[in-house]
């Protein structure tokens, strides 16, 4: 499946292509960043040039294996691809925390998205960016909610957590977060949020 989507255009261009020029506003030459469920690899590579470091995680050894190929066709030597979860990777040590953490239509798909933002505050500089995209089924009425539970039980698809736009960004700053930015394109689910981790 992985080398199907990697060839799969993206859904919604011209969305996707707001929400890299809003991050890139946030973004400075100096930055160390972390992107978890980074997939293939595009998104980081797109931001490696703006920032000093940029990590990228995927459970899927088949999608990080894509990303590294991409990564050799791309002049991004401060950019790498690992295998892991975000859940077992290492918390930085005091002072060496991250600029900003990217979560990219990930965190509905999390098992436990509580522990997610609180390991995402940890692992943040304190001023540090939480920036994520999630689908938020919470607020649509349609099909999904007939078909997807279903599917999803008996692994067709994956299981999602049916996200609120309004519950989300709550669970945020609930842990730790304060909201400097948020989008919903219109007529989709799909929240877009950039939060900086307040002490």
């Amino acid at each position: 499946m992985a080398r199907r989507y990697a060839k799969s255009p993206v859904a919604n261009p011209d969305a996707y292509q707001v929400k890299l020029d809003k991050t890139a506003e946030y973004l400075r030459p100096t930055d160390r960043v972390l992107e978890f469920g980074c997939g293939t690899g595009t998104t980081a590579l797109i931001h490696a040039p703006r920032v000093a470091q940029i990590e990228g995680i995927d459970f899927s050894k088949e999608m990080i294996a894509i990303a590294r190929e991409k990564l050799w066709d791309n002049n991004a030597p401060n950019a790498s691809f690992e295998v892991a979860r975000f859940e077992d990777w290492p918390v930085p040590v005091a002072g060496q925390g991250y600029d900003a953490i990217l979560g990219m239509s990930i965190l509905h798909l999390v098992e436990d998205a509580e522990f997610v933002l609180e390991k995402a505050r940890r692992s943040l500089k304190p001023g540090g960016l939480l920036i994520t995209s999630t689908v938020c089924l919470g607020d649509r009425l349609g099909l999904e909610r007939l078909f997807v539970p279903p599917l999803s039980a008996i692994g067709i698809l994956p299981k999602l957590r049916w996200f609120k736009s309004a519950e989300l960004l709550t669970l945020m700053q609930t842990h730790g977060f304060e909201i400097e930015h948020k989008w919903v394109p219109d007529g989709t689910p799909t929240l877009f949020a950039i939060a900086r981790r307040v002490d």
